[in-house]
């Protein structure tokens, strides 16, 4: 990048998926965009999260300093990544994922099958089963080995004897099988919930030989602070860095962000997912509610962090003499001994929140937040333990970041679409919608088939185990992905996400991916960028004449206008059609504007007089734009499908 790209005329979003290793295609795709665009706001989850994480810490450097190092940091992270340090035969980004001393032999049993075709990976995993569990394997075998011993020495009859040597060897082959695989299962049942759910807790070991690298959480804070141009080993880059001042303290309308980033996580004691960072505004308040302690956090994330997170407590909102009594009571009880209240949003580390969206369920430990259980009565009210996860258990591909009814700037999306492993690489072309045909477009998930990337040959049905396991591995993904898959059908959406074609040996849980195929993916996320480009930059002279930025602006005005068509349709005919002797709502509110009985003073949320005068006019506006509609005929005809609808919705 140089001095000219400094200053992009143009602004976007972008929301990144979430996939492991995959997030290796996003460096050179940012670094591509933002010669043309400025971000505003970014999204992703799990390594998408990463992604976004670092693209907002490089453009908070450019509007603030002015300087373009943080991308250029950036466009060589996959590099670095690919890279060998010294004493080490794995790549950088493989030593990302270092286990701790209690399960150092599962890792390694574990990871030893990665990227290999089918035989080859059971052969590589009962070999590190036997080299890292040989005890056991050695006790299992140790019956099989003696009878064929005896055999060989004992038997009568020399062919009786070689078969009692055979079944003695075949004995002692499973025996010792049996013996290691059911310690591995045992060493994972007790290992896994002693490292908060995951081989790999994102730091170091004290009780393990040091690494010829920093593992994820020391080097993403490292990292961070740098691409943001902060001190590396200083105090880390927070969400009050990226967000700025307020640019406009006089406006009444939400405060102007420098670089918005945003994340998903989800909390699996509560059962749903959760916005990060955790919202404190007029629309939703959470941040209030979680606490973290000391001790866990300190296993879990950089000293740096931790004291910061310390030293800045969130402020007690005032007045809220509930919320003060509420923790002196606690701390009378020594109930919050070693707990400590979040920082309020601006004081959040982006490491925490990047590392709660990141925690890839088994492979790295989910994070302990701590909150209270207001459904018990306040004598048992206590901090307890909220168990955070991969955000993209509920939103791999959090599609509905930023978006409003019409878009202001193009929201791009990278999405990572699974392909046939016999694609040659140069098949392996980023691709986007070429048209806004009115037909569905679904993704097939043929789990029950091993299709090739040849369409002249017909696909192979698999064997039954093969049937079954691709059947419930594609119901948890259906239950991970479908209200993405959902969103990402609707007109105005489908045709600004580019998908980066990948096989099943690239990206994901690959860890051990050699140099060349990581640099290779880092290619791809650059030729999205620029597919991305190529449709949506109105400078580009070979820009897209159909599927771009002024057409995607209409068509998102067109589905807007027509789900609200439908949306005041269903309100009037419920104001018109009242049921079981209920009042009209118009007639309910001018009763309420003259009510003397008490109704009025039992509504909750309870509204001024002149909050009722205007759901009244609110509700005859709909009948002028309806009648609007009817002289035009309908917003609906000829309107994108499928058809967005406007309904309630919890804000997340």
């Amino acid at each position: 990048m140089n001095d000219s790209e400094n200053s992009p005329l143009r602004t976007c979003d972008i929301v990144m998926k979430g996939g492991i290793t995959s997030g290796v295609v996003y460096p050179k795709a940012i670094v591509a965009l933002a010669r043309r665009y400025r971000f505003v706001n970014l999204g992703g989850t799990s390594a998408g999260a990463i992604a976004a994480a670092a693209a907002a810490a490089a453009e908070y450097r450019r509007s603030v300093h002015g300087s373009l190092e943080g991308f250029a940091q950036i466009d060589t992270l996959g590099d670095e990544l690919a890279s060998k340090p010294a004493g080490s035969k794995q790549t950088r980004l493989f030593l990302l994922f270092q286990p701790n001393s209690g399960t150092r032999r599962l890792f390694a049993v574990l990871s030893s099958a990665l990227g290999k075709k089918k035989a080859a990976a059971v052969v590589a995993l009962l070999g590190s089963m036997f080299t890292h569990y040989a005890g056991a394997a050695f006790l299992g075998g140790l019956p099989g080995l003696l009878l064929a011993l005896v055999s060989a020495f004992q038997a009568p009859q020399a062919g009786l004897g070689l078969l009692w040597m055979v079944i003695g060897c075949l004995l002692a082959l499973f025996g010792s099988i049996i013996a290691a695989a059911s310690v591995v299962a045992l060493s994972l049942i007790r290992e896994l919930p002693r490292n908060s759910f995951g081989l790999c807790p994102g730091m170091p070991d004290a009780a393990t030989r040091p690494a010829p690298a920093e593992p994820l959480t020391p080097w993403l804070t490292s990292y961070l602070n740098q691409v943001a141009g902060l001190e590396p080993g200083g105090d880390p880059l927070t969400f009050g860095h990226l967000w700025g001042p307020n640019r406009n303290p006089d406006s009444k309308g939400p405060r102007e962000r420098l670089v918005s980033l945003e994340m998903m996580t989800t909390n699996l004691t509560h059962g749903r997912p959760y916005h990060l960072p955790f919202r404190d505004d007029d629309d939703l308040r959470e941040n209030y509610l979680f606490y973290f302690r000391e001790d866990e956090f300190r296993r879990l994330f950089p000293a740096s962090v931790v004291n910061w997170m310390i030293a800045h407590p969130r402020p007690i909102h005032e007045p809220d003499p509930k919320e003060l009594a509420r923790r002196q009571r606690l701390r009378e009880e020594r109930r919050l001994a070693g707990y400590h209240p979040l920082p309020s949003p601006e004081n959040l580390p982006v490491v925490v929140v990047t590392r709660m969206s990141l925690s890839f369920p088994f492979l790295l430990s989910a994070i302990p937040l701590h909150a209270i259980d207001r459904n018990k009565p306040k004598q048992h009210q206590v901090l307890e333990r909220c168990w955070f996860t991969d955000g993209g258990l509920c939103s791999n591909m959090p599609l509905h970041f930023f978006d409003a009814s019409i878009p202001r700037r193009p929201t791009f999306s990278i999405d990572l679409t699974q392909k046939p492993d016999d694609t040659p690489l140069e098949n392996l072309v980023p691709e986007m919608d070429p048209d806004n045909r009115p037909e569905i477009t679904d993704r097939w998930n043929r789990f029950d088939l091993v299709v090739s990337a040849d369409l002249s040959r017909p696909p192979v049905e698999k064997p039954a185990l093969g049937k079954l396991t691709g059947f419930i591995f594609t119901m948890i993904s259906t239950m991970q992905n479908w209200n993405d898959a959902m969103q990402s059908r609707l007109p105005g959406y489908r045709d600004r996400i580019v998908r980066i074609p990948l096989t099943s040996a690239q990206g994901g849980l690959n860890l051990n991916m050699p140099p060349e195929l990581v640099q290779f993916l880092t290619r791809q996320g650059e030729r999205s960028a620029q597919t991305l480009l190529q449709h949506f930059d109105p400078e580009d002279p070979a820009a897209e004449e159909v599927m771009n930025w002024e057409n995607h602006r209409w068509i998102r005005l067109r589905a807007m206008l027509a789900a609200l068509e439908k949306m005041i349709g269903q309100t009037l005919h419920t104001c018109d059609k009242p049921e079981s002797n209920d009042a009209g709502y118009e007639d309910w509110l001018r009763e309420l504007l003259t009510d003397t009985t008490g109704k009025y003073q039992n509504l909750s949320y309870k509204p001024t007089k002149r909050q009722l005068q205007a759901a009244l006019d609110t509700i005859e506006r709909f009948r002028e734009l309806s009648a609007t509609w009817s002289e035009a005929g309908t917003a609906a005809d000829g309107s994108p499908r499928p058809r967005p609808v406007m309904r309630p919705r919890p804000q997340v």
